[in-house]
């Protein structure tokens, strides 16, 4: 038994391309566990399929962590993980009362020196089968659909308990596929990659993350077509480090003095009335507290209260000491991202901090899978696989 156990964990070491999918397998069965109740069709299941499928998720991070764990992690680097870790369960998972964040914490501990460009390309086709598979069932009828009003729009939710839910998913899928891609890809690909966000748009009337993306796209073809480089100005370097910190502190100054800035709120779809409120009730501390949000509008009796942003929600819900060690780790991370000199990976991810200053998804761990990369601060050798994914492309202007 002893001796199959060792040959077990030679194995791994010597082929970490199994390691990796090993860890890529575990990653996706958890997180359908979390996408497949966001589905209309499935929002009020309580099938034991589901809760297996987490734990069954979570019980191969685990392993691969076995595995590493003697040859792999530093002292230094153990301490600082097993650290944090504990922090984050007990203060976002238990105080806080959001379980996903200790479970989020497992994969960040597994995935040390995986490839994560295997990581991100086996996560993009399985959004991609995702979203992409609901929308075309919902409008055959097929799974459960509905429509919403708001004002004189029409939303239709394409299959999801949410009609925003498959817009910011999409928003994902751009800036996955786009790091993918790289230089490699082409105008027929951005055009299309638009036309499928105009779609979003007309469908579901999610103005936010449709400019985003749109502005993200128009930044790809300056940066591919035009050779506008954004990292050869030594002032994108200075304000990309400090954008979360940044965004943090307007969202909170401004949803704090609402009677200042209401006049943006109409802008904003009412998140700083919203984020405002919710600070009036809530409070801000030092450590996590459970909240419910109420993010129903039909319940009588009951205000629709809910903070999109990201940064906000994360300060009431966590406390400022947990949204201090988010800050400087998302800033560390930055920091080695710049230090890959790779321009698409780099605004990417600037990409998905600007929409965490008025959504949620940026601390949503089942949406944000960039949080997964945050392992090469940890317990990773660099970003494997993506470090120079754009050497040796060529670099074509033709259409």
């Amino acid at each position: 038994m002893i001796e199959n156990r060792e040959n077990l964990k030679n194995y791994f070491k010597r082929n970490s391309n199994v390691k990796t999918m090993l860890f890529t397998m575990g990653y996706i069965i958890w997180l359908f566990s979390y996408l497949i109740v966001r589905l209309q069709q499935f929002e009020t299941s309580y099938s034991p399929i589901i809760k297996i499928a987490k734990y069954m998720g979570l019980a191969i991070a685990f392993l691969v962590i076995c595995i590493d764990l003697k040859n792999y992690f530093s002292i230094k680097n153990f301490i600082i993980g097993i650290l944090l870790l504990v922090f984050i369960f007990v203060n976002n998972g238990f105080l806080g009362g959001v379980s996903v964040w200790w479970q989020l914490c497992i994969f960040i501990f597994a995935a040390k020196r995986i490839n994560f460009k295997f990581f991100l390309k086996a996560v993009l086709i399985f959004l991609c089968l995702y979203y992409g598979g609901t929308i075309l069932l919902s409008q055959f009828g097929i799974i459960a659909n509905n429509a919403t009003y708001r004002a004189t729009n029409v939303r239709d939710s394409l299959g999801f308990g949410w009609s925003t839910w498959p817009v910011h998913g999409f928003l994902y899928i751009v800036s996955i596929y786009s790091i993918l891609r790289n230089k490699n890809i082409r105008i027929v690909e951005i055009t299309l990659l638009e036309i499928i966000n105009v779609y979003l748009y007309v469908n579901t009337n999610t103005r936010s993350p449709m400019i985003l993306i749109t502005l993200y796209l128009c930044f790809i073809v300056m940066y591919k077509y035009m050779h506008f480089d954004v990292m050869k100005l030594r002032i994108f370097r200075i304000v990309y480090l400090w954008i979360a910190p940044t965004l943090t502190i307007v969202i909170y100054w401004i949803s704090k003095n609402y009677s200042t800035y209401a006049h943006l709120d109409s802008y904003l779809s009412g998140r700083i009335i919203l984020g405002y409120s919710s600070l009036q009730k809530f409070g801000v501390h030092l450590l996590g507290q459970p909240i419910m949000f109420n993010t129903s509008r039909d319940t009588i009796g009951a205000k629709y209260l809910f903070v999109d942003s990201s940064f906000l929600q994360y300060m009431i819900r966590f406390g400022i000491v947990s949204l201090v060690i988010l800050l400087v780790v998302t800033i560390l991370f930055q920091k080695r991202l710049l230090e890959t000199g790779n321009t698409i990976l780099i605004v990417s991810f600037m990409l998905i901090l600007v929409n965490g200053f008025l959504d949620p998804e940026y601390i949503e761990p089942f949406y944000n899978v960039f949080l997964v990369l945050f392992a090469t601060l940890f317990n990773s050798e660099g970003l494997n696989g993506l470090e120079n994914i754009d050497i040796g492309i060529r670099d074509s202007s033709s259409y």
